[in-house]
């Protein structure tokens, strides 16, 4: 259809129609920008930061999403409020498709390119040079995306020649440039800080719009249009970009939209989660620097909603049989590793566990319920270890590799602001389930508050080298200090800053701890034990650097010789203020050598007094008995292991406080669990083997409750050797694993013979007396004092050392008990 005679005659080809604007569609080209631009930043705030797959499809989505709606459809938007002349339709702009399409496309690409360019060098770069250049470079190519896609989607009409004013296509490049460096570099600077909140990014979306609109309507004020033809189609034509538009802006309302939800529902997960059993995983690099995700937090899953317990006394912490059972599996991970399908299958055919998901696992496992007891350690048990391979499978890695065990249970949900009071109507009657109640301290007068529903975060630590650093951020993880995360990691474990700075430092220090356990020489220790609060058992008194060993100074380099062991012999059973008393008392007939050895021996217990200030300490006994510091290395000649000589003593219950803030107490039974723990020691293959009897028959038959023996029966239990132990049994019972804590009536909780971690076992020892007469091994003989040797079956652990100074302690303190030296000391003083 051609023009009307009308139109011709008012505009005559090569005239200029008057322009004028349509204020409404102005400002909803500022929305259909700020749209854009909004979800650009939303895309690009949950970008994964690397050169892997990931990050590419997503700075991809970032630049569709900037490129076609923020420019693109912002541009042909805008356009539309452009009216010419009196607004006939046969001399409105009107599109060619090839420069559409074009106009697209390359802003996208152009966009990428700068995208990635910042992304990759600004937060893996330590100079600040080629930092401020990255986002240089990403900067300039917004902006000339922004300009080149404005004036290569005006030379696409077909009815105008387009003339332009120079300071106009200037000032507009100049805008594009300067609004998108700005918002750029807002956005990775707060986002390099970890202080990108949505206020935050809300801001750099409004910059990012206003780069885009500015340059836009500086540019279309310095244009002027001159007709060379006329459109004879119809003028609804031209809403075919317009609803393109529409259709792509709405379509990015819904991207918002949708991660707004996400976000939303992640907020009440953190939230929820600080109130659970969570296991965390704290990997620093060499410099110190935490392993975060993108939004500053801890890679983490729930292992379930709670730890049941059945009295208030009964407490998950470092004396809890099961910490102590994954303590030792976090540093022995081969012996379970190959039992987690089975302990996955369980857990389903259970209902603990309704999904094989990593990303929705932790959500679907319960808390345990009462009618569990008797295999509850057991299926904990269970829940971390899954949990801790789901964990490994989302940072890449293997399960030998994620890390050690924190010595600690860590609380979290504890903040004040947390606890409020909570009300359940049932039956017209309100009952109480989580309330801000206080504890008043008579002496004081100051309330304490009471906590409910406090989580518990259980924290596997890690210090990564540098290879594995780089693979780690190229799965879109990050290494930040902790003044730059600790705000967000703060609210979302529901802890004050301050506690989380010093849980964070003692994360750290640990991953820096090296194995205390020395190679060989001769030690003198400090063996304090301490009644815990409650009569809840005992304490021993340990460093508080090194809680995996006792105080302890070097006595000498290597091993003592016959005569200096028959010196110490002489101090066997005098406290510690007698064996510095009787140092001094020299009765001149001892030679040179054997009075600079008692000089030394004065000096080190002068050192470990230092070292050990307690007022207990003094009045400990001295045991001449000399005793390997790391057990179950008998009879390899290879190696000389580290002996020690002891100071025991018990201190009395009336005195809980330590003199020293270098000392700390620590459950006895935990400190037996470091000492089954440190590197190359043989217990880990033991705990492999008892883990495997225990967990491999899960899925032979269905579940089942075992009743606990008749009290007639008893001793039969007692005694009955481990390989009696029926084999159809789904889940063998989790013995004394609880110690009592979890199923109390279970007749294997005070059966002192039984096996701690599954099949029941009788074990032997016996004492080998050396006849000195046929074998010149004197020296073995001293340094053994009664060389120990355990008969029984393989799978049996030895005594540890805290075990044995135990064992000692007692000796010192029964009455009844002779206080004779042993039959080889006698003869070595003789």
């Amino acid at each position: 259809m051609s023009p009307s005679p009308d139109v011709v005659a008012k505009y005559p080809i090569g005239s200029r129609p008057n322009i004028s604007f349509t204020p409404y569609l102005i400002f909803c080209s500022y929305l259909v920008s700020l749209i854009g631009s909004v979800t650009t930043v939303e895309l690009l705030h949950r970008r994964v930061s690397g050169s892997g797959w990931r990050a590419w499809v997503q700075v991809a989505g970032c630049s569709v999403s900037f490129g076609l709606v923020a420019i693109w459809c912002m541009h042909f938007v805008g356009n539309r409020a452009i009216v010419l002349g009196d607004g006939e339709d046969e001399i409105q702009l009107y599109y060619s498709p090839a420069f559409t399409a074009i106009s697209a496309i390359i802003p996208v690409v152009v966009i990428f390119l700068g995208l990635m360019v910042a992304d990759r060098f600004y937060r893996r770069s330590k100079h600040a040079a080629i930092r401020v250049v990255s986002l240089i470079v990403c900067g300039i190519c917004a902006g000339a995306a922004i300009t080149e896609m404005h004036y290569l989607g005006n030379n696409g009409t077909t009815n105008y020649r387009l003339h332009l004013s120079w300071p106009h296509v200037f000032g507009a490049a100049g805008i594009a440039v300067g609004a998108s460096l700005l918002s750029f570099g807002l956005f990775f600077h707060w986002s390099g800080s970890w202080l990108n909140n949505i206020f935050r990014r809300a801001i750099v979306a409004c910059f990012l719009a206003l780069a885009v609109s500015g340059m836009h309507w500086t540019g279309a004020a310095g244009t002027w249009y001159e007709v060379r033809g006329y459109h004879d189609g119809s003028g609804q034509e031209r809403n075919i970009t317009l609803i393109i538009a529409i259709c792509l802006c709405l379509s990015a309302c819904a991207v918002c939209f949708l991660l707004g939800f996400l976000k939303q529902r992640h907020r009440r997960l953190l939230k929820d989660r600080a109130q659970q059993v969570v296991l965390a995983c704290a990997t620093f690099d060499e410099s110190g620097r935490l392993l975060v995700s993108q939004g500053g937090l801890l890679p983490c899953q729930t292992i379930t909603r709670q730890f049941h317990q059945r009295t208030f006394d009964d407490e998950f912490n470092t004396s809890h049989p099961v910490f102590q059972w994954i303590f030792r599996v976090s540093r022995h991970w081969g012996g379970v590793v190959d039992l987690i399908p089975s302990m996955r299958e369980h857990l389903h055919s259970t209902g603990y566990l309704q999904t094989t998901s990593p990303s929705t696992a932790a959500e679907s496992r319960s808390s345990f319920s009462s009618e569990d007891d008797s295999t509850y350690s057991a299926t904990f048990r269970e829940l971390f270890c899954v949990t801790a391979y789901d964990i490994a499978k989302t940072l890449d890695t293997g399960l030998q590799n994620l890390g050690n065990l924190y010595e600690e249970v860590v609380t979290t949900g504890t903040s004040m602001s947390m606890v409020r009071t909570v009300f359940k109507e049932t039956n017209d009657r309100k009952e109480i389930l989580a309330a801000d109640v206080a504890n008043k301290d008579i002496e004081t007068g100051m309330a304490s508050p009471i906590l409910f529903g406090r989580g518990q975060m259980l924290v596997l630590t890690k210090k990564a080298d540098t290879s594995e650093v780089k693979r780690l951020q190229n799965l879109g993880y990050h290494f930040a200090n902790i003044d730059q995360v600790g705000d967000n990691l703060a609210r979302s474990l529901q802890v004050t800053r301050n506690d989380l700075h010093d849980m964070v430092d003692r994360w750290h220090a640990f991953t820096e701890r090296e194995p205390s356990i020395p190679s060989s020489g001769t030690y003198l220790a400090s063996f304090l034990l301490q009644p815990a609060p409650g009569m809840r058992g005992l304490d021993v008194i340990v460093p508080r650097t090194n809680p995996d060993r006792l105080p302890m100074v070097k006595l000498a380099n290597g091993e003592l010789t016959l005569s200096e062991l028959k010196l110490l012999t002489g101090f066997n059973g005098l406290s510690l203020d007698d064996c510095l008393a009787r140092t001094g008392q020299r009765t001149g007939l001892e030679t040179k050598e054997e009075d600079a050895f008692l000089e030394n021996f004065c000096n080190k217990i002068l050192d470990l007094l230092h070292d050990a200030p307690e007022s207990a300490l003094h009045r400990a006994i001295f045991s001449a008995r000399q005793v390997d510091i790391a057990h179950g290395i008998v009879g390899q000649k290879e190696r000389s292991p580290a002996t020690v000589f002891a100071f025991c003593g018990i201190k009395e219950i009336y005195i809980q406080s330590l003199q020293s803030i270098t000392l700390k107490c620590i459950p006895m039974s935990f400190f037996q669990t470091y000492l089954r723990s440190y590197p190359g020691s043989p217990d880990h293959q033991i705990l492999a083997i008892q883990n495997h009897k225990e967990f491999a028959t899960l899925l032979r038959t269905p579940s089942i409750t075992k009743e606990p023996e008749k009290s007639s029966n008893r001793w039969n239990f007692r005694l009955r050797p481990h390989w009696s132990v029926s084999s159809d049994m789904t889940l063998q019972p989790d013995s004394c694993s609880e110690k009592g804590l979890v199923n109390p009536t279970s007749p294997c909780a005070d059966a002192s013979n039984s096996h701690p971690w599954g099949g029941i076992m009788v074990t032997s020892t016996q004492q080998i007396i050396h006849d000195e007469s046929k074998k010149g091994g004197a020296t073995m003989e001293m340094r053994d004092m009664g060389v120990k040797s355990e008969a029984g079956v393989a799978d049996t652990e030895q005594q540890t050392l805290a075990e044995r100074l135990m064992s000692i302690t007692t000796s010192f303190r029964d009455p009844h008990a002779t206080r004779a030296l042993p039959k080889d000391l006698y003869y070595a003083r003789r």
